[in-house]
């Protein structure tokens, strides 16, 4: 390999995914009361029944991004083989892991490694969308673009990797202070549900309020099929924090929509899945610019 892709917990790749691509991913961890438990992508501290399961009783999980101490151990280990580096970040509006990320490499790895060269991308999403970025990033560098080429298309090309996310409950949104306390009341009160996006700037937006979580999951799905570009060529990702049910609802739609669409589900990971709560569903894809569904173009 000419270069390592690298990402974080955030992004959701299965160990299948991270095999077949040979993407590597620093962890970050979460804890409960006095308990503390590696954000693994393979769940091997807790099971995601058991963790979404544990909210549902009220409990509420602290994340921590990615440390210093990790993202210094985890690039030494590849730089040492030789290695380069493209670090695809969890959005910096959700996330300080890529300013971490930043200094150790001026303080730390510059001076140790002058021959070596890191990327860092601000990928502006989280999920299976920042994980699909560092799957097209290893796609690339396995056609025998380098490091320079892939970082610079990854740039151009982020924000048109898309997100479309519903939750259950609001509650956990208003914990992690992304909607008030009224609008968290009135919303559960009413059945209200927030069509979620990730904006320019990388923060989870309500774009849409639809009332009811049926309609919630077909709105998914329709504007999946409003904004998506090559549908056919590319796998769509649905998330779901423990409510598969939920999730096949908005693949059958989603199939319904766009006769010969792939989709994929799988379980949204302990890092996501503290900020949204059980049944959150999330729908990932390449599509168009986000300034078009922002515009409501």
């Amino acid at each position: 390999m000419s270069f390592a892709v690298i990402t974080d917990s955030t992004s959701d790749l299965s160990n299948e995914i991270r095999e077949k691509y040979s993407i590597d991913y620093c962890q970050m961890e979460f804890s409960l009361d006095d308990k503390t438990f590696r954000a693994s992508l393979d769940w091997e501290d807790i099971s995601p029944k058991e963790f979404y399961d544990s909210m549902r009783s009220g409990k509420r999980y602290k994340t921590v991004q990615v440390t210093f101490k990790t993202f210094d151990e985890k690039f030494r280990e590849h730089l040492s083989k030789g290695e380069d580096i493209l670090y695809i970040a969890c959005s910096s509006g959700l996330s300080g892991s890529v300013k971490t990320a930043q200094q150790v490499i001026s303080q730390e790895l510059r001076s140790d490694f002058p021959d070596r060269k890191i990327v860092c991308i601000d990928s502006l999403i989280s999920g299976l969308g920042q994980g699909s970025i560092a799957i097209k990033a290893a796609q690339m560098r396995d056609e025998g673009k380098s490091l320079d080429e892939t970082a610079a298309w990854i740039e151009d090309n982020k924000l048109f990797f898309n997100q479309y996310g519903t939750v259950e409950n609001l509650d956990y949104l208003k914990a992690a202070g992304r909607v008030t306390a009224s609008s968290a009341f009135f919303g559960n009160l009413f059945s209200v549900k927030p069509i979620l996006i990730s904006d320019l700037e990388g923060h989870n937006l309500a774009v849409k309020k639809v009332k009811g979580r049926k309609s919630s999951l077909y709105e998914l799905a329709a504007m999946t099929a409003q904004y998506i570009t090559d549908p056919l060529s590319q796998t769509i990702y649905i998330g779901h924090a423990d409510d598969e049910e939920a999730a096949n609802v908005v693949s059958d739609k989603i199939k319904e929509l766009i006769p010969g669409a792939s989709t994929s589900l799988y379980v949204i990971g302990p890092i996501v899945g503290a900020s949204v709560g059980p049944g959150t569903i999330i729908v990932f894809y390449s599509g168009r610019h986000k300034k078009e569904q922002l515009n409501g173009n």
